[in-house]
């Protein structure tokens, strides 16, 4: 029970709380003593009779003194309906028992830093008009914040949760800002609205945090936020960049059917368990550099869902992925750049659509627009990984495709690609590098065609009598000119060196001898390029 009031008069008393707090109770007589401090009811941290601390809240209220700084409310409270209509500051107070604002109205700023909350507080339907602080704010039982509306800044600063906070159906229609507050249970911002920047930067979700459906205007902030449980961001639309960098999700992460329209930045975060972005959309830069795959993690569309849209792209550069063969691609469309700097070998790639698939000079313009360095080879190295992928899966004609864009990258890297001094311009120009059967049997004909015109322009012995005597043996002379060959015949002529025949006549010139011996070995070579070429177009 309080001590027996003091004999001294009302306006000598100055309460023992702290200084800055005084202006809440200038005027209340002293109440009682606690622990050696003298008190005016309303900062008494004891027990005290709550009808003796109604009566002199009632009395601040109804002279529209919203002055509470450092106030103990020992019992529940209800400010219901009422209208703020000057700045309510309720910095440091405590509430002991439960604490009703809802609904009513603050019309003016709104200080609760530093407040304690030891039971339920209600703020649903309330209507903040100006600056909600609550940062710093402790809430040990649950926080109600649902269906109501913040019109200024919102300040969640380190706060901190011990129970459920219930901010469903919230509107923020000015920042909001958490950044480096508690969550130690469920946190629900389920459909809320974030019409301005949301910052939830180093905050920490110890239980699960559900913002199914949530609407971002402007810039959300997850940098460094730490999920311990499950995080939903199902539904959720991201209409400004998302910023995911260096969080750390420990339990389940789902982003199913969300909507990011500009950059998702998930640098350096880290996934220790399944992540599902199932029918997500990336209308720009989905950013996952550096960042850390422990388990699950799918991409998945579907036949009405685009998850990448041609003006978005996938960063997996340098990315860890502790098991590859978890990581899944299903139903979309993918670029071979986008897998520079990583290892796709053991990737899981179902039913996807690879765009400018054999173009290997558009997707070296899209790693030029990306500043990577080294784009011909690096993107060489990515196609060989993917086609290593896709022949150890049976799909080899993707894999056809991929070896091809190699050697491509690897052939453009010097003169525009028409380095005639390379071996792989050659191999290029013969076969498409021994993938394209059609282009290798066009050039087996183009070499027979050629060198049976050349027959036509060099000399072959002509056909000699037989000698009867040996007088008429040494007396003969040698033909050393020869004759060329008829069209007609070049070309049964032609055909039979490449075949490694050794046809009548014989050359008979040094140049008859040069362009059979050089037929010799080109027609043969092409001929085992074209066998390549078909081995890999039908080898199942």
């Amino acid at each position: 029970m309080p001590d027996s009031p003091a004999s001294e008069s009302e306006s000598d008393f100055v309460c023992d709380c702290e200084e800055s707090f005084r202006s809440a109770c200038a005027g209340e007589p002293f109440y009682s003593e606690h622990e050696g401090k003298r008190y005016c009811v309303l900062h008494f941290p004891g027990e005290k009779s709550a009808a003796d601390f109604d009566i002199a809240g009632r009395r601040k209220i109804e002279n529209e003194e919203f002055d509470f700084r450092g106030v103990y409310f020992p019992g529940s409270v209800s400010f219901l309906l009422l209208n703020f209509s000057a700045t309510a500051n309720f910095s440091y107070a405590t509430f002991a028992a439960e604490a009703d604002f809802g609904p009513c109205s603050f019309n003016a700023e709104a200080d609760f830093s530093h407040a304690i909350f030891k039971a339920d507080a209600h703020f649903g339907l309330v209507d903040f008009s100006e600056t909600a602080d609550f940062s710093h704010a402790k809430f040990d039982a649950k926080a109600g914040f649902g269906n109501m509306d913040f019109n200024a800044r919102a300040c969640f600063k380190k706060a901190s949760f011990s129970a459920l906070a219930d901010f469903r159906k919230a509107s923020f229609k000015a920042a909001a800002e958490f950044s480096e507050a508690t969550f130690s249970e469920i946190s629900a911002f389920s459909d809320a609205t974030f019409s301005a920047d949301a910052d939830f930067g180093v905050a920490t979700f110890g239980g699960r945090a559900v913002f199914t459906g949530a609407s971002f205007g402007a810039t959300a902030e997850f940098n460094r936020a730490t999920f311990s449980a499950d995080a939903e961001f199902d539904f959720a639309g991201f209409n400004a960049p998302a910023n995911f960098a260096c969080s750390t999700f420990s339990a389940r992460a789902f982003f199913n059917l969300a909507t990011f329209n500009e950059e998702a930045y998930f640098t350096y975060a880290t996934f220790r368990a399944e992540a599902n972005f199932s029918n997500v959309t990336f209308n720009a830069k989905a950013l996952f550099k550096n960042a850390t795959f422990s388990d699950y993690i799918t991409f998945a569309g579907g036949e009405d869902v685009q998850v990448f849209s041609p003006a978005s792209s996938l960063d997996l550069q340098f990315a860890r992925i502790e098991k590859p063969d978890r990581l899944s691609f299903h139903t979309l469309s993918l670029h071979p750049h986008w897998f520079v700097n990583a290892d796709p070998r053991a990737f899981d790639f179902i039913n996807v659509h690879w765009n400018n698939s054999g173009k290997a000079k558009e997707e070296l313009e899209l790693l030029r627009s990306k500043d990577i360095g080294s784009p011909h080879r690096l993107l060489a190295i990515a196609c060989r990984k993917l086609a290593a992928n896709a022949e150890d899966n049976n799909r080899y004609r993707e894999a056809s495709h991929f070896r091809r864009m190699a050697f491509d990258a690897e052939r453009l890297e010097t003169w525009h690609g028409f380095d005639v001094r390379r071996l792989n311009w050659w191999y290029w120009i013969a076969s498409g590098y021994g993938e394209r059967p059609f282009q290798a049997l066009l050039v087996l004909i183009g070499i027979l065609v050629l060198f049976g015109l050349l027959y036509t322009q060099v000399g072959f012995s002509r056909w000699e009598p037989r000698l009867a005597s040996e007088a008429e043996v040494a007396t003969a002379k040698k033909d050393d000119i020869g004759a060329p060959l008829k069209f007609s015949r070049a070309l049964t002529y032609s055909s039979l060196v490449m075949t490694l025949q050794k046809p009548e006549p014989r050359p008979a010139t040094t140049a008859a001898q040069t362009v059979v011996l050089l037929e010799t070995i080109l027609g043969p070579v092409q001929a085992a390029l074209l066998a390549l070429a078909i081995r890999r177009k039908f080898m199942r």
